[in-house]
């Protein structure tokens, strides 16, 4: 496939649960769902997995315009294999075959369905004694009949044939597909509904696809109007222009424009009217229907149409499109209409007053102040979208004489949409805010949230230029500090931050003094002069608001993090996270998204990295669908993938940080530099690696970042001077960062501090000392919950002994730093752990197996066949066979013999 499947991973699943299962006997699984859910990709990735697995596929895609051709199914699916079977098929059967296979004339007579349908059984069977078979059929509603007959009678047939069967049909129409179905019994027939895709998921599509991303709000209308069906959606972003009006429909596509007019053609004038009201409102209480004297019977038609569905006394549409079609054909009298009878019969303060601005087309200045309360209500309950809506209809009702009022709104509406993630209608409104008016207050605020959308220089020359437009307020002055404080963090904040503290003082005001503390404790951590975990919660509740924006936040969230994540407070960091998440996905994404930022740290540490990377990947997302990409954003995605393995990865988000950081602040960040040293060193190129290091330290120097939990490489670069016989170098480093854990008291630091020591005593030829210092490391790395690091520490303390001659000591301390290697996902340090095993001499068990592998390995060494040993313990013969694919790479060996051979070598007598 060109793209990559988004979306879909619990399809995905069950896809792969499917053609791996390896079960006896014909089996289905059938991928229901509307035209253009997305059924086709799913199907085409199930052919290349079993292709994959070595499974042969026989595969058809069905055309609605060929159903009426007699045996183009079987045309398609048989055409590579038929000519090996053609001549064992006995001669009624293969003529039959033949006809309906375009290869031989037909006779007058009308083809023998029955001598086909027992050919097509024949084939499938001597297919399947190659291997293991999959049937796969797209669109399978549209198979003809002539080759659905046939297969049916086939499936019913081949019970002992290890065939399995792929369809994918729309849910409501699979005519051509049911004769399949029902050739097998129940439990045998899977049926997986494919959905429409989530939010994340469209995002992704429409970037991979279109190359650009659409602002959050932007993607939501989409998501709506297309009911998260992916064709819909692409036809839709493709039909949008630069940038599109927040306020306006969606522009439908001709493309489905003319398939929607023709799903309604025909319908009766007043059934259309009934729906033209719908359409203004979207799900729509029948109740409100009669009040507008239409009769349930009305609606009949379009019923009938499917173009409507009634339940539970609401009418809603089949399909979101379909109300877009309707409304667009109204004419603007008739909307307001709409729009005003509905205004009339709602009580939700927030839909009346959409409903009450949609019904006037002049200025009207009681509904202008109705349409603020509005949006005051809508921020309250975390609706920023419809909050900018709302305040995007009071600027437009609002009269020219009201000019204060309509900059006051414009600043308001400019607000939403920044909390929206409609960020190019906010620095609109936000610039054309300060061209129009003089008023120091307005202009100030207006200076505040565009430095919110720009990058950390323009973003402060903003903030400078606010503070001296806010003279006269010192609460904004000091909320200005705070930001200016942060904005500044790498040079000389902590002025900023403590003029905002004494404004605070001096204001009384405790909120404010509480924003100003949250940025103090983050700078002083930096700084290496305090700790940020003192107040979690506090923290977490106010730093946002003290720096203006989420995706400020990240970096004092990874301080909170770093500090307490990799010890026994770890629980009290996710517990927090875990909570913030909770509480905020569905009212404030950007704030739950950071939220999730910093548990993918949590789970970092803990050594939880599938979790870990899902976590940052998801942040990363909502980050992006909101318009404004920081380097941070990158950060745990190429921490987590480096620590995988996944080099190319790590890579690609480090590099990609750096340019955003280049373009944003005019440095580069010492983290990613390290992600790239990492990246050099574990795959080889020491030289490499040092500079990158080099660089990152420099520059971390150049920051003032005395706080050793933020230069987390340094274990890293100084195991490198090591390798490189720079020992004297390597001391000096980690006496440096020890010098830091020890004034702050990180403790899982000086676990890595300890290690560190113990290469360097092994490199000096101390393997007394060398030995002491690792055995003590292991203990420390254990203390406070790092996994990753007491693994690494036993894979050196293994190594050591080995070079000490200590054989079984070396083997357990090497066998457990693999396991917990493999326990977390490190591959990469999980092959290291394997070949420092092969070094270790005398009798092993057969190392890096897992229990189920050395059962298997066990019984094959026996001289069992695969049958005999999927026998002995209740495992498919497939199974077994894939285990022993895995027994093979780890243990080095190609042959049963050489298996044999290595087993009773080193297994202890």
């Amino acid at each position: 496939m060109g793209f990559e499947v988004v979306g879909r991973e619990a399809e995905l699943a069950c896809l792969d649960a499917f053609i791996s299962a390896g079960e006896p006997g014909p089996a289905a699984l059938v991928l229901a769902g509307e035209a253009g859910i997305g059924k086709s990709v799913l199907w085409e990735a199930g052919v290349e997995q079993a292709r994959s697995a070595g499974l042969v596929v026989l595969a058809s895609r069905a055309v609605e315009a060929e159903r009426t051709l007699d045996g183009v199914g079987l045309v398609d699916l048989l055409e590579l294999v038929v000519n090996d079977a053609l001549p064992v098929l006995l001669t009624p059967r293969r003529r039959a075959l033949e006809i309906v296979l375009l290869r031989e004339e037909a006779s007058a007579d009308p083809v023998d369905r029955r001598a086909l349908a027992v050919a097509v059984r024949d084939l499938l069977q001597l297919v399947c004694r190659e291997g293991r078979l999959l049937l796969a059929i797209d669109d399978a509603q549209w198979l003809d009949p002539l080759s659905a007959s046939a297969l049916a009678f086939a499936l019913r047939r081949l019970s002992a044939d290890d065939v399995i069967l792929l369809l994918a049909r729309r849910a409501a129409d699979g005519v051509g597909a049911k004769p399949l179905e029902q050739a097998l019994p129940g439990d045998r027939v899977r049926r997986l509904r494919v959905g429409p895709l989530s939010m994340g998921a469209l995002h992704l599509l429409l970037r991979d696809r279109l190359g650009k991303a659409f602002p959050r709000q932007t993607l939501v209308r989409i998501q709506q109007a297309s009911g998260g069906n992916p064709f819909f959606a692409l036809e839709l972003a493709r039909a949008l222009g630069a940038e599109a009006d927040p306020l306006a429909p969606l522009p439908i596509p001709e493309t489905l424009e003319s398939l929607l007019r023709a799903r309604l053609a025909g319908l009766p004038g007043a059934t259309r009217e009934a729906l033209g009201l719908a359409s203004a409102l979207g799900a729509t209480p029948v109740s409100l229907l009669e009040r507008a004297d239409i009769a349930p019977e009305v609606l009949e038609p379009a019923v009938a149409l499917h173009a409507i569905e009634l339940e539970d006394g609401t009418l809603r549409f089949s399909h979101p499109l379909l109300a877009s079609v309707v409304y667009e054909d109204l004419d603007g009298a008739r909307r307001r209409s709409a729009h005003a009878t509905i205004a009339e019969a709602i009580g939700d303060p927030l839909l009346r007053a959409r409903h009450l601005a949609l019904s006037k087309e002049g200025p009207d200045p009681e509904i202008a102040a109705i349409l603020d309360d509005a949006a005051g209500i809508a921020t309250a309950r975390g609706g920023a979208a419809a909050a900018a809506e709302l305040a995007e209809h009071a600027i437009r009702l609002t009269p020219s004489e009201a000019a204060d009022e309509r900059r006051r709104r414009e600043l308001a509406a400019a607000r939403a949409h920044q909390a929206a993630g409609e960020w190019t209608r906010a620095r609109v409104l936000a610039t054309d805010l300060l061209a129009e008016t003089e008023v120091d207050s307005l202009r100030a605020e207006a200076l505040v949230l565009l430095s919110e959308l720009e990058s950390v220089d323009r973003a402060t020359e903003l903030l400078e230029q606010g503070l001296l437009e806010a003279g006269s307020q010192p609460t904004l002055q000091a909320l200005i500090h705070c930001r200016l404080a942060w904005m500044k963090r790498f040079r000389g904040g902590s002025e900023h931050a403590a003029t905002a503290l004494e404004l605070a003082e001096r204001l009384g005001d405790d909120e404010l003094r509480a924003r100003a503390r949250a940025v103090q404790a983050v700078l002083e951590w930096f700084a290496g002069r305090g700790d940020a975990s003192g107040d979690l919660p506090a923290l977490a509740q106010h730093l946002p608001a003290a720096l203006g924006s989420e995706r400020l936040v990240q970096e004092a969230t990874q301080a909170l993090v770093n500090t307490l994540a990799p010890t026994s407070e770890r629980d009290q960091v996710r517990t927090t996270l875990e909570w913030e998440y909770s509480d905020w996905r569905d009212r404030d994404e950007p704030r739950a998204a950071r939220a999730l930022w910093g548990l993918s740290w949590v789970e970092f540490w803990a050594g939880n990295w599938k979790v870990a990377a899902e976590h940052a990947a998801r942040a990363y997302d909502i980050a992006i669908q909101y318009g404004l990409e920081v380097p941070q954003d990158h950060l745990p995605l190429a921490v987590i993938a480096v620590h995988r393995g996944q080099l190319e990865l790590a890579r690609e988000h480090s590099e990609r940080a750096l340019e955003l950081a280049e373009e944003q602040f005019g440095f580069h960040p010492p983290q990613h530099m390290a992600v790239l040293g990492l990246v050099a060193a574990w795959s080889g190129d020491r030289s490499g690696a040092l500079e990158w290091f080099e660089k990152a330290e420099r520059r971390a120097a150049v920051l003032e970042w005395h706080e050793p939990s933020v230069r987390w490489w340094t274990a890293d670069y100084a195991e490198l001077l090591l390798e490189l016989g720079r020992i004297d170098d390597a001391v000096r480093l980690v006496d440096a960062w020890e010098a830091d854990a020890v004034r702050v008291t990180r403790e899982w630091v000086l676990a890595h501090v300890t290690r560190c020591r113990g290469l360097g005593a092994a490199a000096g030829g101390d393997v007394e000392k060398a030995l002491a210092l690792l055995t003590g490391a292991v203990t420390e790395h254990e203390a406070v919950g790092d996994l990753f690091g007491r693994a690494r520490a036993l894979l050196v303390l293994g190594a050591v002994r080995r070079r000490a001659r200590q054989k079984r000591p070396a083997r357990e301390a090497i066998q457990g730093a693999l396991e917990a290697f493999e326990a977390i996902g490190a591959s990469r340090w999980a092959e290291r752990a394997r070949a420092e095993l092969s070094r270790v001499g005398g009798r092993t068990r057969a190392v890096g197996l897992t229990a189920a592998e050395r059962r298997v390995a066990a019984l094959v060494a026996e001289g069992k066949t695969n049958r005999e040993v999927a026998s002995a313990l209740f495992l498919g013969e497939r199974t077994v066979a894939s285990h022993l694919t895995h027994i093979y790479a780890k243990l080095g060996v190609r042959s049963r013999t050489e298996l044999a051979r290595r087993l009773r070598a080193n297994e202890p007598t």
